[in-house]
């Protein structure tokens, strides 16, 4: 409205609005708490439909909490789905770095890091179908600090690798790229496993098993490593 200043007013608009991350914090800090809470059910929705498909009143529905609650804590949908892709790449970080044990040989070592990715993978469910769903999504829910999630975590990837298998004469970058969609694809695609693995990887032991030497032995192909 002409001559009224508007720039603090409230609005709904999807446009381009910092995550909030004092409210990721307080969810990281309080995992019960209301923040937290809203951050959970929103990775549950996303990851069943996706940003389109995805509704805040189901977000907050699962969440246990008043509608207004989401707008309150993450202001808009946009937003929270900005700060449930900052959790996912904190979440995957911190998984590989804890479970990551360095072997007797170059292909022990690449075998224990292929496990920590499968069963980081395997353990959160949604983060698998988030990352699947994000190449799928729209070019402009792809946001620069959605971006810089994935950089970061393709950049601790080349340099694990590098430090881990140093002879290796390979392109890292591209090789990464590859064995990570990969798992991503593979592990995403239960109907996939049912038909060619007789289960699903997240129900089955046997599925899962298959599953991960295929993917070890893929690995190692790709990485040029065989002892």
């Amino acid at each position: 409205m002409r001559g009224v200043d508007t720039s603090g007013a409230w609005s709904y608009d999807l446009g381009a609005r910092p995550m909030r991350q004092e409210v990721l914090d307080k969810a990281r800090d309080d995992p019960h708490g209301t923040p937290a809470r809203l951050l959970d059910a929103a990775e549950e929705v996303f990851a069943e439909g996706g940003y389109a498909g995805a509704a805040t009143r189901e977000i907050a529905r699962r969440a246990g909490v008043p509608f207004g609650a989401l707008h309150y804590h993450w202001g808009s949908k946009r937003q929270l789905w900005e700060a449930v892709f900052k959790r996912l790449g904190e979440r995957t970080r911190d998984t590989l770095m804890r479970n990551l044990v360095p072997g007797r040989t170059p292909g022990e070592t690449l075998d224990n890091l292929t496990d920590a990715f499968f069963v980081m993978l395997i353990a959160n469910p949604n983060t698998t179908r988030l990352a699947y769903r994000m190449a799928l999504e729209r070019q402009e829910l792809h946001l620069l600090s959605i971006r810089q999630v994935f950089r970061e975590l393709s950049e601790l990837g080349v340099g694990t690798f590098r430090d881990l298998l140093p002879g290796a004469e390979i392109d890292a970058p591209a090789a990464i790229h590859v064995v990570a969609s990969a798992f991503i694809a593979a592990i995403a695609d239960v109907d996939g496993q049912e038909d060619f693995l007789g289960g699903s990887v997240f129900t089955s032991r046997p599925a899962r098993e298959r599953l991960r030497a295929e993917l070890r032995r893929m690995a190692r192909a790709i990485f040029k490593v065989s002892d």
